[in-house]
């Protein structure tokens, strides 16, 4: 998949350099809260209970767990803004609301942190609406920059249905907006329960800030991948119209939301299937194997289809027993 995107350009290199950092960033937050369950429930380091341990965020792994899952966050968002920049051919004013609203969670999240490590700074009314806007601001923003990717390819779109062009391989814009927007949906949906579980004071919203971290890199995987697999399927396809007769060509096929080996439309597969029914039950006559390789073109190919279906089901029944094969006269003994 990266052989065949040009590694020369600046935005290629963007994503993938981004990417690593997230995924990087995701392995070490996994590594500091598996530090942080076993200073807390085995080594107890904050007696009497463990969950203590949790609420003191001048240990090292509690504050590291923060600072991971702020620039987690902030490089999804910047990619997801350089994304938008580059759809909407690099118009800067398309962009200026949700560098603001990224800007004010990067100032909101430098205050948290300022409190967590010096609670006297502020009191707890001081701090709570702080608090209360980071994770809607990280949400705004989300939402927006999907949207407004969203729009520009709807856009894009009805100008290629009104101009009359057809795109005759590869991957439609439908189908890259269908692939966005259920890829983003992930973070999206994560951030919302922590924002209501937050509002509700609720302890389980530790269990969903914990998986921010993997998500944000898991939602460009995502797009990647399925993308991916969704135009090399098209393009395999070729001048099959099996997609478009299914769906309209308004979707990306199957196989851009299941991975080739779990598809019914493995190519692989499908010739093990096909060389399994030429090896198995079907008998070819000697007269008709000739015939076959000495005239190919005597039998169109929909007959031999046909027949070759025919001969199947004939096979089948047998096996049923739902027809008897009548046996050949036996030889009388001299």
């Amino acid at each position: 998949m990266l052989k065949k995107r040009p590694a020369e350009t600046v935005a290629s290199r963007v994503f993938l350099i981004v990417s690593i950092l997230i995924f990087i960033l995701a392995t070490i937050h996994n590594i500091t809260s598996i530090s942080r369950l076993i200073r807390a429930y085995a080594l107890i380091v904050r007696p009497p209970a463990a969950f203590v341990y949790f609420q003191y965020f001048t240990e090292w792994d509690n504050y590291a767990h923060l600072l991971l899952l702020a620039f987690c966050t902030w490089l999804g968002d910047i990619l997801v803004i350089y994304r938008c920049f580059l759809i909407w051919r690099r118009n800067v004013w398309v962009i200026i609301l949700p560098i603001v609203f990224l800007v004010g969670s990067i100032g909101t999240t430098f205050v948290n942190w300022h409190w967590f490590r010096h609670p006297e700074a502020f009191t707890l009314n001081q701090i709570l609406p702080i608090f209360h806007i980071t994770f809607p601001l990280n949400l705004a923003q989300n939402i927006l920059t999907t949207g407004l990717i969203a729009f520009k390819i709807y856009m894009q779109h009805r100008a290629t249905v009104r101009s009359g062009l057809q795109i005759s391989a590869g991957l439609d814009l439908v189908g890259v907006i269908r692939i966005i927007v259920e890829s983003a949906m992930v973070y999206t949906i994560e951030t919302l329960v922590i924002i209501i579980l937050f509002f509700l004071n609720h302890p389980a919203v530790v269990i969903v800030q914990h998986s921010l971290p993997p998500s944000i890199g898991i939602v460009f995987c995502l797009i990647a991948i399925r993308t991916h697999v969704a135009r090399s399927d098209s393009m395999s396809q070729g001048g099959r119209n099996n997609n478009n007769n299914n769906n309209g060509g308004l979707y990306p096929s199957r196989d851009s939301f299941f991975p080739t080996w779990l598809s019914d439309n493995d190519p692989l597969a499908a010739t093990s299937s096909r060389r399994n029914i030429h090896m198995g039950p079907i008998t070819v006559t000697t007269v008709t194997e000739r015939h076959l390789h000495d005239s190919p073109m005597s039998m169109s190919k929909r007959e031999r289809e046909i027949e070759l279906t025919m001969d199947v089901d004939m096979d089948e029944d047998l096996e049923r027993g739902m027809i008897t094969q009548p046996r050949m006269p036996e030889k009388v003994k001299s």
